[in-house]
């Protein structure tokens, strides 16, 4: 948590293990004696947020029924679940993703847990999308859109949390669903 906090206050040029030692209340020998350096802390930081996100998308979807559209949205509402949809935790979301380009070690952790919620996506768009030629490029285009939606709204939290909030930005998300799969969402109330 010490690193979440650092990161998301500092970003990654200005976080030192000093920060993130004095933080946690730990001296700077056992700090190294766990990450060898400050890049294996990153990686650490960056796997204990996807994991975080990984068991909260998971335990959603393992409380509800088996349809697609119940499970779509399942994955959609943990996507703003109070203890991850946070300005802190964003704010280091999008520190490592910034840095993707440069350290490809962060998307092979990240993708290491967020692979299965996307297979889960294409299997919900898949099952709602009606069969015919363009169903392929209508399921890509829609798990797309899905994944883009969730992303700009979490970025939206981030920079301008004075004009957004979570929970609308959440029923945005699932309104859009409506919208995309009408058949599958007839009592989804309009913002």
């Amino acid at each position: 948590m010490a690193a979440i906090d650092s990161i998301s206050k500092r970003g990654f040029a200005e976080t030192t293990l000093r920060h993130v030692t004095e933080k946690a209340k730990l001296s700077h020998g056992v700090v190294n004696y766990h990450f060898d350096s400050k890049e294996a802390l990153y990686d650490a930081t960056l796997g204990f947020l996807a994991q975080e996100h990984y068991a909260i998308w998971t335990q959603y979807l393992n409380a509800v029924g088996p349809s697609a559209a119940e499970r779509l949205e399942a994955i959609v509402r943990a996507d703003f679940d109070k203890k991850i949809c946070t300005r802190k935790r964003l704010a280091v979301w999008f520190a490592f993703w910034g840095q993707a380009k440069y350290r490809p070690n962060y998307l092979k952790i990240h993708n290491s847990f967020d692979n299965e919620r996307h297979d889960e996506i294409i299997a919900c768009c898949t099952e709602m999308t009606p069969e015919g030629a363009d169903q392929s490029a209508d399921v890509a285009r829609a798990t797309r859109i899905i994944e883009s939606m969730v992303d700009g709204a979490w970025l939206c939290l981030m920079l301008y949390p004075d004009v957004t909030d979570r929970d609308v930005s959440r029923d945005d998300c699932l309104h859009s669903l409506a919208r995309m799969f009408p058949d599958h969402f007839p009592n989804t109330p309009s913002p």
